[in-house]
Formats: C-alpha cells, structure tokens, sequence
C-alpha cells in the first residue's frame, strides 16, 4: 500500500518548490516557529470497498499557511488569502505524483482565519487490500491449437 507519509511529503515537495523561501513543517510546528511558513500535515482518510482485494482510499491533506503576525496574533488577511489561493492552484490540476502513483484530486478547500489559512486536498486511488493471500504467479499453460480432432 501507498504511505501516507509518502503523500504528504509529496505535498511538501510541491509548497517547497513554490515557496522556496520559507519554512515548511511536517505534522507540528514548534514553539516559537518561524513566519512566514507552512505546516502539512494528514487530515481524515477514507477506506471504502473496492472489490474484494482492492480499497478505495480517500486521503485528505491539510496545508496551513502562517504570515508575519502582531502583538495579538492577527495577520494580514490578503497576505493569507493569497497565500491560500497560491496553494490551491498548486493542486487544481488532474492529480499528484507520489512515487509510481497517480493520485486524483477529488477536492481542494481553502479558508482563512485572523492567523493563518489552511487548503484541504482530497486525493482519491484505488490501492491494494493489505494482508491478502498471495498466490504464486502462474507458470507454464499447455494449450493445443487448430481445428478439432476427428473431424
């Protein structure tokens, strides 16, 4: 099966390659963490039934955007709003490679706080069911070929 840490790292890839400048953090930020920066982190995932060795997996993304904050913790809402907007055109295409993958993006939300804003990317794929039995690879057929015998 395909990692989530896999999908998010991808995700990272994408905003650091847009982003080159800033920080981005994987799953938490630290105290005292620097602005302006990202964090990505894995939000809700979804397994539905596929067949019955394959899984339809939704796997949502979050990536929050910080800018400079005041004495308050409020920040500039366009910067933010831009920022958000620049996310989400990072992943308003058809989908995202994550190693030989191809994953669909099925949803892509921004929303805007006082003090950051965050984009929800939903990647959807088919994967493997994991811990299925695994049958050996078929070896030799013996097939005969030609019009019927005896005729």
């Amino acid at each position: 099966m395909l990692s989530f840490l896999a999908i998010t790292e991808a995700v990272k890839g994408l905003v650091e390659e847009r982003y080159p400048g800033n920080t981005v953090y994987m799953e938490r930020v630290p105290v005292d963490f620097a602005r302006p920066s990202f964090l990505v982190e894995l939000g809700p995932v979804e397994m539905l039934d596929a067949s019955c060795g394959c899984l339809e997996v939704k796997a949502t993304v979050v990536v929050t955007a910080f800018v400079e904050a005041d004495d308050y913790y409020n920040s500039h809402v366009p910067d933010l709003m831009t920022r958000v907007g620049a996310v989400q055109e990072l992943f308003a295409v058809d989908g995202l490679q994550v190693e030989d993958r191809f994953l669909h993006v099925t949803a892509n939300k921004g929303n805007c706080q006082f003090d950051y804003a965050e984009t929800s990317i939903t990647f959807q794929y088919q994967d493997d069911r994991p811990g299925g039995d695994e049958w050996p690879l078929m070896g030799e057929i013996q097939t005969k070929w030609g019009p019927p015998q005896g005729e």
